[in-house]
């Protein structure tokens, strides 16, 4: 498995990815494309990799560099590539290579498919940190969505959690979008 930073809109395998990213996510929890390009050309801190396996263009994966922390943003397998321990791959990946505190947003346990997602992300070391976190809408601040935040460490200080909140949405919702 190897992770390829995308760095220009002109990718020929961002063509391909954008409608796995489009079907993998609901419109809240995604930017429109023009301003994905934009951020991909633009804002070093995401970094928006291409997933390959043996050659093959297999999902993608985008992260944020902040400093002290890493903030996991968008994990996508594409469907004919699914079953094939992609996504553990990935966050082998990031234990491995991205060392450090990393933080994640995820549906609240309201089913089995949401509860299954925060399972798999306990097994590979994730716990919730926050439930009342609320992620901005991509596209208008003044909206927002209740999520719950995941980590792979504990915040005895919830000022940095909060600090680090703060980050998040700064960086990743409120400066793109001016």
């Amino acid at each position: 498995m190897t992770l390829i930073r995308i760095t220009s809109a002109d990718d020929s395998r961002l063509n391909r990815l954008i409608p796995l990213y489009e079907e993998s996510f609901p419109e809240s929890e995604r930017r429109k494309i023009g301003q994905l390009k934009r951020m991909i050309e633009n804002h070093a801190p995401m970094y928006f990799n291409a997933i390959e396996c043996d050659g093959e263009l297999s999902g993608m994966f985008v992260y944020w560099d902040m400093g002290d922390f890493y903030y996991l943003e968008h994990l996508a397998v594409c469907p004919e590539m699914r079953n094939q321990k992609i996504g553990q791959k990935v966050l082998d990946y990031i234990r491995e290579h991205l060392s450090g505190e990393h933080l994640l947003e995820v549906e609240p346990a309201v089913d089995e498919i949401t509860t299954r997602r925060i399972n798999y992300y306990r097994r590979n070391g994730y716990e919730i940190v926050e439930k009342q976190y609320r992620q901005p809408a991509y596209d208008n601040p003044e909206k927002s969505y209740p999520l719950w935040l995941m980590s792979n460490r504990d915040y005895p200080d919830r000022r940095e959690l909060a600090e680090h909140i703060q980050v998040i949405k700064e960086e990743v919702y409120y400066k793109p979008c001016l």
